[in-house]
């Protein structure tokens, strides 16, 4: 049976390089003034990188 990623170059540097995908996925996506989906006081919103916050769903 062969391994998985995970097992074959550790937990802890799979999560490290997930965690840098993430951040540069992030990053890109705030340069092009896209928004991160956010729980606002348990709401769904979307916050711009210019920090204004609109929610999503029901009521939006």
């Amino acid at each position: 049976m062969s391994k998985s990623v995970i097992d074959e170059i550790g937990r802890e540097r799979a999560e490290g390089l997930m965690a840098e995908a993430v951040q540069d996925a992030v990053e890109k996506a705030a340069a092009l003034g896209l928004p991160q989906v956010v729980r606002v006081n348990g709401a769904w919103c979307r916050r711009y990188p210019d920090g204004r916050i609109e929610p999503i769903g029901e009521g939006a």
